[in-house]
């Protein structure tokens, strides 16, 4: 078996390590320590240690979830163990990983494949079937197993040609087992070649990426293969098909979830970095579309740095190793430097360390002082302040590139593209001052319980309801029901003022506008437009607010967070509205939870025709002073509904239509 032995620089890895995380060993260690002792934490353990077998009882679902069968048959543990074995010398760590190594092997045989495939050539594109049924093939490698279609991709392209590189570095350790070792790895490629183009013949799933991912690892990692160089030309040629058929023009991903982009993003970095170290040319379209994916990574990240938590994503730093990867293939350090500005080079720096084992180089990309743009009002020329990606129908405005921007994110795409989006048209997650304020609140995890409901529910989410009812039907944890058209209009900037609009149907025969106006360092206004209600009919505007503490004044139509650093305050004007808290939840990474408050502010019905509500939310610091914010009403000027209010001494009127434009007033 040829493994690489082209070996980093380790002394350079550890030392920046120690001066930039010294945690990160001992956290290392502790979670190494644990798999020696046959404890992890997966998918279902509620982010406790659980003890999974040792070595690990592969087939067993212990916490009834389909994903701890799925996440233990990726072996990420491995990767941790090879890490320990790095920092430390000591052989107990990467032994682990060959006895557990072997007893997979032993354990999971490969499913005997399908015996009616013609096989395709490159160029020709996927596998043909000779027979229409595929529900059996489907349903072996779909099912709850180790053989699962994605973990056979993950762990031929993320998890065994590194422990075996590392293997490979200790004379004698692989002797016996290069053989059983090389068979697997040519069950997993006929696995990918042969039946994975089965599933996917647009190439349109994030599977299949990753899936095509592990081929090429394969086929450029173990050129001793008899399949290697057809495996990895077909490989290349599918992931050119994935870049087009998943990535739109803008360069999102295609599930509008900024997580997933940033996972898929980051296996198309190291495709890219792959091809490159073995003289293969990626085509000029697929570079110039990863360079759309970095600003769409960009661009989906809060001011804080933490990605925006839309759909099935974490509000965590992960842009972090995708802006990195990024980088260092396009040759450019913009993406990276412009996180590094937002979340700061300490926190980069530590989120970027996973890579540095196997792409030194990044070590170069944070080799710059611990400074950069942060004061309010300094801007970063290489983005935008404004994004739309017309295809997901997303849009992001912020006032700067700094951390203390008024920053939102937007969204309206009806019908969803699948099952990861949350039902939640014409929502936003806010964020100024550096806090995140009237957010999205997550994912939490992919049971079918009243949690996964919660999450993926219009109620909370910052958006509007009609009769308490859910935009669409939920069906299952990824399955929803017939749903009606839903887009971003426009999206506007200006030196003063930024502004989206959306507009669905999904509440038919009522139809909802919502048009977003950002002052920049002053306040966002949200202009709601329900045509089409009976008299019956009831609205909630719904606000998921990240505090745990509130006020309501009823006069003022107006929630007010207290306690915090920077506060917001929330008013309402256009409709008698009541005000209700109700207790909530955010979910910053899977399994994880805290406390967080909705509120709903119910226009409880008595007209008919059309409603509109104006809404300006204020972040403040210190004590918002009653005077500050006053005279917010909507009124007819002429035939066309205008919101206008005073905030700070100054008078704004904005209209609804913005045929007649908005207008800022002294």
């Amino acid at each position: 078996m040829t493994i690489p032995t082209s070996v980093p620089d380790y002394s350079r890895i550890y030392e920046f390590i120690h001066r930039y995380d010294p945690d990160f060993v001992q956290r290392t260690l502790h979670a190494a320590d644990m798999a020696l002792e046959g404890k992890q934490i997966l998918s279902g353990t509620r982010g406790q240690w659980l003890y999974v077998g040792n070595p690990p009882h592969w087939h067993d679902n212990k916490v009834n979830n389909n994903g701890y069968v799925w996440m233990l048959n990726r072996m990420n543990h491995w990767l941790i163990l090879a890490e320990a074995y790095l920092l430390t010398g000591e052989r107990k760590y990467i032994d682990q990983v060959l006895v557990e190594l072997l007893d997979w092997i032993e354990s999971c045989p490969p499913p005997p494949l399908p015996n009616n495939l013609k096989p395709a050539s490159p160029g020709e594109g996927p596998i043909e079937p000779l027979s229409a049924n595929l529900e059996p093939v489907r349903k072996q490698y779909t099912s709850v197993n180790p053989w699962r279609q994605l973990e056979v991709g993950e762990r031929m392209g993320n998890v065994w040609p590194a422990v075996l590189r590392i293997m490979d570095g200790i004379p004698g350790m692989l002797d016996a087992a290069r053989p059983k070792i090389l068979q697997s790895i040519r069950d997993h490629g006929l696995v990918l070649r042969e039946v994975c183009p089965l599933f996917w013949p647009e190439a349109n799933h994030n599977y299949y990426l990753t899936e095509m991912w592990g081929l090429f690892s394969i086929g450029l990692t173990f050129p001793e293969l008899a399949e290697a160089k057809e495996w990895g030309e077909f490989a290349r040629q599918e992931l050119e098909r994935c870049m087009f058929s998943q990535f739109s023009a803008n360069g999102g991903q295609l599930e509008g979830c900024p997580s997933y982009h940033n996972y898929t993003s980051v296996h198309m970095g190291k495709v890219g970095l792959l091809a490159r170290k073995h003289g293969i040319a990626m085509s000029d379209a697929f570079v110039e579309r990863f360079r759309g994916a970095m600003e769409y990574c960009v661009q989906t990240c809060r001011p804080t740095g933490q990605i925006v938590p839309w759909g099935d994503s974490n509000a965590d730093h992960y842009a972090a190793m995708t802006t990195a990867l990024g980088s260092i293939y396009l040759g450019d350090p913009r993406p990276a430097k412009q996180l590094i500005s937002l979340m700061g080079v300490d926190t980069f720096r530590k989120n970027i360390i996973p890579l540095l084992l196997d792409y030194p180089e990044i070590l170069d990309l944070v080799d710059i002082p611990d400074t950069g743009p942060t004061s309010v009002g300094e801007t970063a020329p290489e983005f935008s302040r404004t994004f739309w990606d017309r295809e997901m129908d997303q849009a992001a405005m912020r006032s700067d590139w700094s951390k203390e921007a008024f920053s939102v994110f937007f969204a309206c795409r009806s019908p969803i593209y699948n099952g990861h989006s949350h039902a939640d048209p014409a929502a936003f997650d806010f964020v100024a001052l550096g806090r995140p304020l009237v957010i999205d609140p997550g994912r939490y995890n992919y049971w079918w319980l009243e949690e996964r409901r919660k999450f993926k529910s219009a109620a909370w989410h910052n958006t509007l309801t009609v009769n308490g009812h859910e935009p669409f039907e939920f069906i299952s944890s990824f399955e929803y029901g017939p749903q009606k058209p839903g887009r971003i209009e426009y999206v506007i900037d200006q030196e003063d003022w930024l502004r989206a609009s959306a507009v669905h149907h999904n509440y038919e025969p009522a139809v909802h506008r919502r048009d977003l106006v950002l002052f920049p360092g002053r306040c966002l206004l949200v202009l709601d437009e329900v045509s089409g209600l009976s008299a019956q009919d009831t609205v909630q505007l719904n606000w998921h607010l990240d505090t745990i503490r509130s006020a309501w004044d009823p006069e003022q139509q107006t929630v007010v967070t207290v306690g915090n650093e920077v506060n917001v305050a929330i008013r309402t004007a256009g409709r008698t509205v009541t005000g209700a808290a109700g207790e909530a939840s955010i979910s910053d990474k899977a399994d994880h939870l805290r406390p967080s408050t909705r509120y709903t502010m119910l226009d409880g019905g008595g007209g008919g025709g059309v409603r509109r509500y104006a809404t300006v939310i204020v972040p403040f610091r210190g004590e918002l002073q009653s005077e500050q914010l006053e005279g917010l009403k909507v009124e007819d000027d002429e035939g066309q509904s205008v919101c206008r209010f005073r905030l700070n001494n100054v008078s704004y009127e904005v209209f609804f239509n913005l045929g007649e434009t908005s207008r800022t007033l002294g």
